[in-house]
């Protein structure tokens, strides 16, 4: 027997939720209380910071580079300090997302036992979930995996004995061969429960942003079942009335709700893009210069990590975009408004107002979250990297 929609969405929220409780932070738990793996989580964070600074104050002082400064910033001010930003983030939006979990779980208990036109479209957000989660566990393992191999490659066909990243902790030294490998797998082994970490937390933001777009093809089959109210036949006019009146108030409720989904996932997830978008325009910068002065062999790996994550929620935030497009487009185009009473037309008029003035997503409020702006961040990345190295040549002449 097939599985309903409901219990795949579940299934895979339940991912989610197992990451996130590994983390102390399954704030999705309506008895959630901050734990001891929370306490683990943020040691670990504040370890990474320390040892961040450590390396910082040490490594300048030692060898008097400045760029020590650059790739330990790219580190701390890109991925460290972005899952530090989301978990608290987490912890004090805790209701809202709890309330964004249970509305999509009523929305797919609701719809799916309804005809096969909103089935359809609980489909389609099932899939694009399961899509997000494969790709966003495909990124955060290419991070962990990847900066380890790539170094430990680097360094055997160089002869060379580059760590994963810039950070030492006191008391091992890089060289001696002992205190190298020690380093790289304490690296290797921060990277990995930084990676877990992010992971759960993308997907956490992610996870009701992704169903946006199933309200709107809710809508368009509320419309279609207008439709065909429209084309029965009634014995009264009075009939008519009272069946495509309901029907009309079923969708201007529906839209409310969408709307308050909408502006919820806003709050909830205010913190954690502005977090995600700036962090990794720092990460790609930090890298990118280190990998032009060649101090970081795994920054490739960072820097593609940095981009597609960014690229991700850029790609989200258009979605919500066209999301909201399409409930203007559903309010022109999908019901008869020429075979509506004047009484009906008024509230689908003032359904249609609202639908011309929903907001999205935004970075910080200053910019809408959307490709449009990935691409101008993209330059504007370009163009910082340019300005840094033509400092660095300039110095150097």
């Amino acid at each position: 027997m097939a599985m309903l929609h409901s219990e795949r969405f579940v299934n895979i929220v339940r991912i989610t939720r197992f990451c996130a409780n590994v983390c102390g932070a399954d704030v999705f738990d309506a008895n959630y209380r901050v734990n001891i793996r929370t306490a683990f989580v943020l040691t670990v964070i504040g370890s990474s910071f320390a040892f961040l600074a450590y390396t910082m104050i040490d490594g300048y002082a030692k060898e008097g580079d400045w760029t020590i400064i650059v790739q330990v910033l790219a580190l701390a001010g890109g991925t460290l300090l972005q899952g530090f930003c989301v978990f608290l983030t987490f912890i004090k939006e805790q209701e809202n997302l709890r309330f964004l979990l249970t509305e999509c779980y009523d929305i797919y208990e609701k719809y799916e036992r309804m005809d096969s036109d909103y089935r359809v479209y609980l489909d389609r957000g099932v899939r694009l979930l399961a899509k997000l989660m494969k790709l966003s566990a495909f990124i955060n393992a290419m991070l962990v995996f990847g900066m380890s191999s790539f170094t430990f490659l680097y360094n055997f066909i160089y002869g060379t004995k580059a760590t994963i990243v810039y950070a030492f902790a006191p008391g091992l030294d890089v060289a001696t061969p002992v205190g190298f490998w020690a380093t790289n797998f304490i690296q290797a082994g921060f990277i990995a429960v930084g990676g877990f970490g992010l992971y759960s937390g993308d997907m956490s933001v992610l996870t009701p942003i992704s169903q946006i777009p199933t309200f709107q093809g809710i809508l368009q089959c509320k419309f279609r079942e207008i439709n065909q109210l429209l084309d029965d036949d009634y014995e009264s006019a009075e009939e008519r009335g009272i069946k495509t009146m309901a029907a009309l108030k079923d969708i201007l409720e529906f839209h409310q709700k969408y709307l308050i989904f909408l502006k919820v996932s806003r709050e909830a997830s205010y913190w954690s893009v502005f977090a995600k978008v700036g962090t990794c325009i720092i990460g790609i910068v930090g890298a990118l210069f280190c990998i032009m002065l060649g101090s970081w062999p795994a920054g490739y790996i960072y820097m593609l990590y940095c981009f597609v994550m960014m690229q991700v929620f850029c790609v989200m935030g258009t979605l919500v975009q066209k999301t909201n497009d399409d409930f203007i487009h559903a309010c022109y185009n999908d019901v008869r408004w020429y075979d509506l009473t004047i009484r009906e037309k008024k509230m689908l008029n003032i359904m249609l107002i609202m639908t011309q003035n929903t907001k999205g997503l935004s970075v910080g409020s200053v910019i809408p979250l959307s490709m449009n702006t990935g691409l101008q961040v993209t330059k504007t990345i370009y163009s910082l990297t340019m300005l840094l190295m033509n400092f660095v040549i300039e110095n150097e002449a």
